[in-house]
């Protein structure tokens, strides 16, 4: 499990004079005129417009540049880190996320100990929202995924981050701390999801939610696996029966202060395969060893509900994962088997790797039990969405225009972009079955198909899926981020339920 460095972020409103080695100075800059105007800047104007002018640094979003400059009247050096924003026309939060999280990256592979980060001006700019973002992204920048590596001493680690802003005000520290406590979420979400399978059965994965609510101040109302078949959640205990792990219904609740029983609930359902082989229907075994990560919408729901705990907003709100291991063996649900889910349908099973639709269509029915009235689901469902929309857009489906274009708001001002796709009965002969209610599996669209499934289990309640198969890993190191695990969904679902936070 990561053990991230913990980093401090402070406030200051003069420009910066660093004094030691292990000090450096971000500076943000664009590719087209203004190349570079930043808050408190100073003498550093004329430095960093001769590197533009020179052409030792464009400004292309997703490059950066560590320089040594003389200090003012040529005494001493000063580091600065370069960072590229692109054009101003494509300028925004999540790019300024993206550059803080680079800076992190970049000043831990320099042994930078502290870096001031000079904050974007750029007209009608919002400096809170300038402010949580590059909080948000350095922490998040800071994450690595070597859990398991003998490590020698490899220098100091990025302590201290500055953010040079107009002034030090109370809600700009308000939007800091709250970027903190949203980054240390992710990053625990990203962790579970890049935890090897062995260490992480259903099992651990309910332990460390439990633990986590704890902490926090969730209600903890999971079940076991002996729950899980007496209530007759047939989907989940199907998929789970063929491993010696046994599934566990994962259920934390958070009831705000003074709250009602008869007050609006909220539900957010994450899938939780927290290893899938494809059971019966095994997957090819060359990169079976990301199916790890198939509880990213599970972690992302449990990364949630840990900020909601901590932001205390008025509304309740419950999460709930339906956790197995999707193994063969003798045990394990077979192609054509039909299975009864807890909302009474049957569902034949025509493909044990389209497993998570089963899970899912049992915790989208609890949630309904439960009396929630907007229903979030996030899972790692399908690859059609990859091919539809690659690694940059969440796929949305919903069966209520208005609470898509709630969760579409949240997406977008979380920076998670989401892009919505039909689900309708035009695409029912996919899922139908001449043996049960449904069956899981018709073939592509599948993203559709799949989405389509889901909707008969939210019924009238309005609901939205996001599959996050694209956007949920990161194929490659990227500029901003290990190979490994996005954290995707966290920050839309505290969106959705805290969007008191700055706008743009």
């Amino acid at each position: 499990m990561s053990n991230q460095h913990p980093l401090s972020i402070e406030l200051a409103n003069q420009t910066p004079h660093p004094s030691k080695p292990q000090e450096a100075i971000a500076v943000c800059i664009f590719e087209d005129a203004p190349h570079v105007s930043a808050i408190g800047l100073g003498d550093l104007q004329g430095d960093c417009e001769a590197l533009v002018r020179d052409g030792e640094f464009k400004g292309e979003a997703g490059t950066s540049q560590l320089v040594y400059r003389a200090g003012p009247n040529g005494l001493g050096a000063r580091r600065l880190l370069l960072l590229g924003l692109g054009s101003h026309s494509d300028f925004d939060a999540s790019g300024l996320r993206r550059a803080a999280s680079m800076a992190a990256r970049e000043a831990r592979a320099g042994r930078i100990k502290h870096l001031h980060f000079m904050l974007p001006d750029v007209e009608g700019g919002n400096e809170r929202l300038w402010t949580q973002a590059v909080a948000e992204g350095a922490s998040l920048g800071l994450y690595a995924v070597d859990f398991y590596r003998q490590k020698e001493d490899e220098g100091p680690e990025l302590e201290r981050l500055t953010i040079i802003a107009s002034a030090e005000t109370e809600a700009l520290r308000a939007d800091v701390s709250r970027a903190k406590v949203v980054a240390d979420a992710v990053n625990w979400a990203r962790a579970l999801t890049d935890e090897p399978g062995a260490f992480l059965p259903p099992r651990e994965l309910a332990r460390r939610a439990a633990e986590m609510a704890t902490e926090f101040g969730l209600r903890v109302e999971s079940l076991d696996a002996d729950e899980v078949r007496e209530r007759g959640m047939g989907g989940l205990w199907g998929v789970g029966r063929g491993s010696e792990e046994k599934p566990a219904l994962i259920v934390l609740r958070y009831e705000p202060e003074g709250a009602a029983r008869t007050d609006e609930l909220w539900a957010f359902v994450g899938k939780g395969i927290t290893f899938d082989t494809g059971g019966i229907s095994i997957k090819h075994g060359l990169d079976m060893y990301e199916m790890k990560t198939d509880m990213a919408g599970g972690a992302a729901v449990l990364g949630a509900l840990r900020v909601i705990a901590q932001l205390k907003p008025r509304r309740r709100v419950i999460g709930i994962v339906p956790a197995a291991e999707n193994m063969p063996s003798g045990h394990a649900i077979k192609p054509g088997d039909v299975i009864k889910t807890l909302a009474g349908y049957t569902i034949e099973v025509v493909d044990t790797d389209a497993e998570g639709r089963l899970v899912l269509s049992d915790g989208i029915a609890y949630a309904r039990q439960l009396g929630a009235s907007g229903i979030v689901d996030l899972a790692t469902l399908t690859g059609s969405i990859v091919v539809a929309l690659g690694d940059h857009r969440t796929g949305l489906f919903s069966n209520h225009d208005e609470w898509a274009q709630s969760v579409t708001e949240a997406a977008r001002r979380a920076g998670e972009p989401v892009w919505r796709m039909p689900v309708s009965d035009d695409y029912k002969k996919r899922i139908e079955s001449p043996i049960a209610d449904f069956k899981n599996y018709g073939g592509r669209p599948d993203a559709t198909a799949a989405a389509l499934l889901l909707s008969k289990f939210a019924a009238d309640t309005p609901w939205v899926h996001l599959d996050i198969a694209g956007t949920a890993w990161h194929e490659e190191d990227q500029p901003h981020a290990p190979k490994g695990s996005t954290g995707v969904g966290v920050r839309t679902l505290v969106e959705l339920v805290c969007g008191e936070g700055p706008k743009p």
